[in-house]
Formats: C-alpha cells, sequence, structure tokens
C-alpha cells in the first residue's frame, strides 16, 4: 500500500512545467526529492499536496509571486559599448549573455552569472534585457508524487527553492519578440578537430553516451512521439537507438559512420554508412519515412540547415522528426557555437534549425533534469544527478 504525502515529511515530486513561446510549446520536467518542511514550495501546491498518495498529480497556474517576477520594462536598458566587456566578439541580436559583462549598469553585481539578452546590438550600444528569460510568459505546473514517503537520506538537502531551481534555464530556448536569434555567424560551425569524421569515429565505440535513467528519458520522448509500426530513420546513429524496448517498428534505418556499431544496435534493421558533414543529402525517397531521430549528435552536424531540410524532404507529411541531447559530447568535434551556449540556448538553436527548415510544424521542447544517478553508471561517484535530458521535436507540415 502507498504511503500520503505528509507536509511534514519528504516526498519524491516530478514537477512540470509548461509554457507557450512565439513558435513552439515547452515542457519543463524535473525530479525534486523535497523536504516538504524545510524546502521552498509554493503554499498552494504544499496545500494540494497533502494526503496525496503514489501517482496521484495536481496542477496549478503560477502567479509570478509563486515563479518569476513579472516583466519590467524598467528592465531593459541601454548600454554603451564601451560598458560590454565581450572582448573580441561583438553580442549578437537575441542572444543571452552574463551579466558580469556590463559595467556600470544599476541593478547588475559585478561577477553575475544571471543572463542578460540582448535584443539590439549597435557599434556605438546595445539594449540590454534583463527581465527573466521566462517573464511574461504564463506558466502551468503540474506535480506529480512519485513516491509520496521518501527516505531522508534520498532528500537533497533542507532550503532548496525548487521553484527557483526549475525556473533555472526555462524560457532561454524561445526567440525574442519572436525574431530570429543570431546565433551562425563568423566561425561558429567550425570545430577543433577539422580531419575527416570518418577517421575520428573509424575504431567502433560499444559504450553509451548516455546514463540508463537518461536513456530511459529519452526513450519515453520517443515513446510519445512515434506511432507503432513507423519506419524510423536513426540519423548519425551508433549500437543504442533509445527507443522505448515494447515499441514495434515496421523498420529502423540506421545512418551513421561506424558499421560496426550500427550493426551491433538490435532496433537497426538496415545500416548505411554516410557522412552528413561530408554530404548532407540522404540516401532516400521522398516521403519514405514516418519518423526521423537524432540522438545526442546534433551538435557535430557542420551543415545544420541542409540536414534539416533533407530529414524533412524523407518524411511523409505529419510526419515527426526529433533531436534530443545532453550535456555529454566529444569536444573536438562539436561545433565552436556548440561549446559556447547555455544547455537552454543549446535547444533554441536546435529549435531554430527547425523554424528555418520552414518544413515544420506543431514544434515542442522539452528538459528532464534532476533524475538520480543510476548507481551502476561510471560517473556515479561524480554526479549526483543522471544526464539531463533536452529535446526539440516538429512535424512535417
Amino acid at each position: 500500500m502507498s504511503g500520503v504525502v505528509d507536509p511534514r515529511g519528504a516526498a519524491g515530486l516530478i514537477l512540470e512545467m509548461s509554457w507557450d513561446g512565439p513558435d513552439a510549446g515547452h515542457r519543463e520536467l524535473m525530479y525534486a526529492p523535497a523536504d516538504l518542511w524545510g524546502d521552498m514550495l509554493p503554499p498552494r501546491l504544499l496545500d494540494a499536496l497533502k494526503g496525496q498518495e503514489d501517482g496521484r498529480s495536481v496542477e496549478l497556474e503560477l502567479t509570478p509571486a509563486e515563479s518569476v517576477p513579472g516583466r519590467s520594462p524598467d528592465l531593459v536598458r541601454q548600454v554603451p559599448l564601451e560598458q560590454f566587456a565581450g572582448g573580441s566578439f561583438f553580442p549578437r541580436l537575441g542572444r543571452f549573455y552574463p551579466r558580469r559583462l556590463l559595467s556600470g549598469v544599476p541593478g547588475v553585481s559585478p561577477g553575475s552569472n544571471e543572463p542578460f539578452r540582448c535584443l539590439a546590438a549597435e557599434r556605438h550600444g546595445l539594449m540590454a534585457d534583463l527581465n527573466h528569460p521566462l517573464a511574461g510568459y504564463p506558466l502551468k505546473l503540474k506535480v506529480t508524487v512519485e513516491q509520496a514517503e521518501l527516505p531522508p537520506e534520498k532528500i537533497t538537502g533542507q532550503g532548496v527553492d525548487w521553484m527557483a531551481r526549475l525556473c533555472a534555464g526555462p524560457g532561454m530556448q524561445a526567440r525574442a519578440g519572436g525574431q530570429a536569434t543570431d546565433f551562425l555567424g563568423g566561425d561558429a560551425l567550425l570545430r577543433e578537430d577539422e580531419d575527416p569524421d570518418a577517421v575520428f569515429y573509424e575504431k567502433p565505440r560499444l559504450v553509451g553516451h548516455l546514463d540508463s535513467q537518461a536513456s530511459a528519458n529519452v526513450a519515453q520522448l520517443y515513446g510519445r512521439l512515434i506511432s507503432p509500426g513507423s519506419r524510423v530513420l536513426d540519423l548519425m546513429s551508433s549500437y543504442q537507438s533509445h527507443l522505448p524496448p515494447g515499441l514495434e517498428l515496421a523498420e529502423v534505418v540506421g545512418l551513421g559512420l561506424n558499421r560496426e556499431e550500427m550493426e551491433a544496435n538490435p532496433r537497426v534493421g538496415r545500416a548505411e554508412v554516410h557522412d552528413l558533414n561530408q554530404d548532407p543529402r540522404l540516401p532516400f525517397e521522398d516521403e519514405s519515412f514516418d519518423a526521423v531521430i537524432c540522438t545526442v549528435s546534433v551538435e557535430y552536424l557542420t551543415q545544420p540547415q541542409e540536414v534539416f531540410g533533407e530529414a524533412a524532404r524523407v518524411l511523409r507529411p505529419g510526419g515527426v522528426m526529433a533531436m534530443t541531447f545532453s550535456n555529454r559530447f566529444f569536444p573536438p568535434k562539436a561545433v565552436r557555437l556548440w561549446k559556447e551556449l547555455h544547455d537552454f540556448e543549446r535547444l533554441g538553436l536546435v529549435l531554430e534549425y527547425f523554424i528555418e527548415s520552414g518544413s515544420m510544424d506543431e514544434l515542442g521542447t522539452l528538459s528532464q533534469r534532476g533524475w538520480p544517478r543510476p548507481a551502476d553508471d561510471r560517473h556515479y561517484l561524480e554526479y549526483l544527478d543522471s544526464d539531463p535530458i533536452f529535446g526539440a521535436w516538429g512535424r512535417r507540415a
């Protein structure tokens, strides 16, 4: 028999915040091993959770006092360029930067890592938006009780502000005022290692690139987006496709750089060796797949617009394209821009690829953070949390 939530005890909660940006719908998931007495949660939420059993959910629309302050025009400041310590780089439209790069701006503390957004940039100065990235968006919160009675040793520690933690990062993936973010300029898509990718991936790597909890989170997303019986193209495939084991599919075609890895993948029925950075054209007919997925590899694309256009071409109308990634990657092969961006700005970059393809609608994003790292993971003693998962998707119009 499951227990019930005691406001003076601890509970394992799944926080799910949803909000709509100008181009996509967004969901932010976080696992919260919460000390309901010592941690900070909205009082309305604590009242609603009292007496709830495992698996039950409560929902509420968040007020600014319970989440992030409302949007204020007073926090949009004109800043002379000499007060922006960006060194050799010029601020780009729509991008986020840490506040510590600003000097002499009221309300900005030296050394602050809180983000501000560049709303305009000219040679004489920039427009800095100091509002929280989520300010002005209506926010909905759904909280599911995963474990109503949590042992004290499983909680993070007293005093955690769970709403502040949940809201740290989200909002950065949305465009500013519907304007395209200036991501791609200069050497943004160059890499530290520009040798042919076939050389780097010549030796098979039969290891997981995500811990088992993160892989399960990816599989859950794919299971929600992909219909049974679909024909799936796994782009930049390896020996794992992260598809739900119980999802019956017509066929999974793997396209990657190492045949041995793909042939060791139990879900791949056909393997194609193909370098998308050398030739972004996909060797498949128009409208030949129901779904295209790419897991922890979008950061390596040097011609992303072309690849996204090709992926849309091979999708049937209504077919889904989904890109997922984490904060783990091979730095020498990731494009320079990827290594500069905040995790949620990376989500915005991938969303920009979808928007610019011009062929996708029903756009959405997902973040999944805070799940406990599995004890069998090789990084168990280094990191408490499982690898975070970020996903963006759309359907061919």
